[in-house]
């Protein structure tokens, strides 16, 4: 993936598939993640809907919304499942669950805005 975020903020690695609003993403954590790493792995995974595109953008996350803790996290590595929503202009809203073995452990929606220049 192409993110500007190095090690050890780094969670996003690979776009494991793709099909219209809706991507998973394969995560790594340095150790068990915390919610807000998991909230930061679904924003970086949101960079997987615009893979395709060959012109760079930045992109900020700018609300977090319904963010549901469900179980506590104690592994390293999980996929996000994440949902572009809505669109409006250069902000959009996905909806992820952060999971791990089929079991979800993070749910919520969170907003982007990407940058125009």
């Amino acid at each position: 993936m192409n993110l500007p975020h190095q090690e050890p903020i780094r969670f996003a690695n690979e776009v494991l598939s793709s099909c219209d609003n809706k991507i998973i993403v394969s995560c790594k954590f340095p150790f068990s993640p915390t919610l807000a790493m998991a909230c930061e792995a679904a924003a970086q995974s949101s960079a997987g809907f615009a893979q395709e595109s060959s012109d760079p953008k930045i992109g900020f996350l700018v609300s977090l919304k319904d963010i549901l803790l469900i179980e506590d996290m104690n592994f390293t590595e999980a996929i996000v499942e994440i949902e572009r929503t809505f669109d409006f202009g250069s902000m959009s809203e996905y909806s992820f669950q952060l999971k791990n073995n089929n079991i979800t452990y993070v749910s919520g929606k969170i907003t982007i805005a990407l940058d125009k220049k």
